[in-house]
Parts: C-alpha cells; structure tokens; sequence
C-alpha cells in the first residue's frame, strides 16, 4: 500500500487581484514539492476572475506533473457565482466542473 502525501493551503476572506500574487507564490511552491495539494476555501469570502484562473492554471499545471489537487468542498458563495458568470461551469460533465463542484449539482 502507498500513501500519497498532501499539503493543504487556506485562502480565507478576499482571493482578489489585489492580492493573487502572493496566492501565486504559495501555490508554486506547493506544486514545486510535487506532492497532492488541497484547497481549503471554507473561509472565502470574497473572491474575482484572478483567483479562478490561478486555480484553474494550478489544476491543469498539477495534472501535467502528475499530483493531485483538489478543493477541500465544492465551490459556494462568491466563488460559486464567479464562476458562473465566467462560464466555467457551462459543461456539467467536463473535468473543470467537476473539479469546482465535486460532482454536487449546483
């Protein structure tokens, strides 16, 4: 049996362009460890476009390398209605939904 290890990062309060670039910091570092990478967004309470597409480009980045990385719950709130209106969501069935969304219909 293998263990597969993980590093979570929080994003609480505002993830907006004002202030991504330390987001982008972290989550490079993250990837760097190649190791699985959870995202707690329980505490988000704001959030833009910027913050979609660092994560959106985190995703596919962990994908190329191989590790994981996954919400810590489906997307809510600000974030839910961002990516709604970015059309993010416009295929249930594609990898990015299911990603934002963990399967939970929204």
């Amino acid at each position: 049996m293998s263990v597969v290890e993980s590093r979570s990062i929080s994003f609480a309060g505002e993830a907006t362009i004002s202030n991504i670039g330390q987001a982008h910091e972290q989550l490079g570092a993250l990837l760097r460890e190649r190791e699985a990478v959870i995202i707690d967004i329980k505490d988000l309470t704001e959030t833009d476009l910027t913050f979609v597409q660092l994560l959106e480009s985190a995703r596919r980045k962990a994908s190329e390398i191989g590790v994981g990385f996954s919400l810590n719950q489906p997307a809510a709130g600000s974030l839910l209605e961002v990516l709604r209106r970015g059309g993010f969501l416009d295929d249930a069935t594609s990898d990015r939904a299911t990603f934002w969304l963990q399967g939970a219909a929204q």
